[in-house]
């Protein structure tokens, strides 16, 4: 018997699993009335641990069907099932390959296929940010970007979509770590904050590891660790600031900042000082260490400097260690125990924890400073005496 096309239990026919997403599960399926393959995304209401789930899914098909653009899945129809208690998303089928498959595969983008990447993701941002009200992502990772034979990218995944002009106080936190932006912690999103998940997405297709592997220097992503093209690095350090308030929030700020000319090559470091005249000892400007004991420290005799040595070398390491990796984890997690608190307790947190990035920061270039300055092999001879 002949399908009821007017039924669309019937007329979709839903086949092989295409990948899993925060709101459901999409599969590739047939259209039986155009005989075209579609994506169908599935979400089951028995697998629900609660009902924010089908609040965004019935979101991502709102939202879906008012966008018309060739780097978003067209939205085609949604229905439901009373038996099962599925509901169904039909959306274009997008034939590319994730950005995340290159990653796993260990190919990594030339850095004018970056630049593609990243001026068409821009493009795509233009038009959801330029609607009215703008139209933020909130989940911008290599897996949600596909880029078809014809070398189009297309962004998908619109399960945590949300307008900009759209209060919801202390939302559900929304997105993938290593590619949200700090507010999302606490369920804050702007345009920015698209902008913050497309530089790190770029970021860690340049390194080859997803982002939350990427190096970190306190809440900063290194960029200077990873070598960027020298034509991208001024808009991803503005796109990858953490503080929202210094980062770039509009795409032709971004735009703006690619067309600067490029940052020559740094030159070739000059040879090391020679050991055998004095050096003057001066100390960083942000120094928390006296002048006077920096001198003092760089000149003890032999047997005290291999000491002192020791001890800075140690706290340099221990602070790096904890600048680096515990300060962003204390961070994160105090951020998703408070999520449910006043926003104004969120934003003195993140001061607070700004504050003290920066003092560890300042501690950790002082006693780098003392174990640089401090030589553990100098002979007490070969000290310049006093005239």
């Amino acid at each position: 018997m002949a399908p009821d096309l007017d039924n669309p239990l019937e007329r979709y026919q839903v086949m092989d699993p295409l990948g899993r997403g925060g709101t459901g599960h999409t599969f590739r399926g047939i259209d039986r009335a155009t005989n075209r393959q579609v994506a169908i995304k599935v979400l089951s209401l028995r697998d629900l641990p609660d009902w924010k789930r089908f609040d965004l899914f019935e979101r991502e098909a709102a939202v879906l069907g008012t966008l018309d653009h060739p780097g978003i899945p067209r939205y085609i129809d949604r229905y439901a099932s009373e038996a099962s208690g599925d509901y169904f998303l039909v959306m274009e089928l997008v034939e590319g390959t994730p950005l995340s498959r290159r990653m796993a595969e260990g190919k990594r983008l030339s850095p004018s296929e970056l630049r593609g990447v990243l001026e068409q993701g821009l493009a795509i941002l233009e038009y959801l940010h330029g609607l009215s009200p703008p139209v933020i992502h909130r989940d911008i990772k290599p897996a949600n970007l596909l880029l078809d034979p014809q070398g189009t990218l297309h962004l998908v995944d619109f399960g945590g979509v949300r307008l900009a002009a759209r209060s919801e106080g202390n939302s559900t936190m929304i997105g993938s770590f290593g590619y949200m932006a700090p507010e999302q912690l606490h369920g804050e999103a702007t345009t920015a904050t698209d902008l913050y998940a497309l530089g790190a997405t770029i970021a860690a297709l340049h390194a080859g590891v997803e982002a939350d592997r990427l190096p970190h220097d306190g809440l900063h992503v290194d960029l200077d660790a990873l070598e960027l093209p020298p034509a991208l690095a001024p808009a991803l350090r503005r796109m990858l600031e953490p503080d929202p308030k210094a980062r770039v929030r509009t795409v032709p700020e971004v735009r703006a900042l690619l067309r600067q000319p490029s940052a020559p090559r740094p030159a070739p470091r000059p040879a090391p000082p020679r050991t055998d005249l004095p050096v003057p000892i001066d100390p960083p400007p942000d120094s928390l260490v006296p002048v006077d004991a920096i001198r003092t420290l760089a000149n003890v005799p032999a047997p005290l400097s291999v000491l002192v040595w020791i001890v800075s070398a140690l706290a340099t390491g221990g602070l790096t260690v904890f600048q680096v990796i515990l300060l962003p984890l204390v961070y994160r997690i105090a951020q998703a125990v408070t999520r449910s608190a006043p926003p104004e307790r969120h934003a003195r947190m993140h001061d607070e924890f700004r504050d003290l990035e920066h003092s560890v920061a300042r501690a950790r270039r002082s006693f780098k400073h003392v174990a640089r300055h401090t030589n553990p092999i100098r002979d007490d001879d070969d000290d310049p005496k006093p005239r």
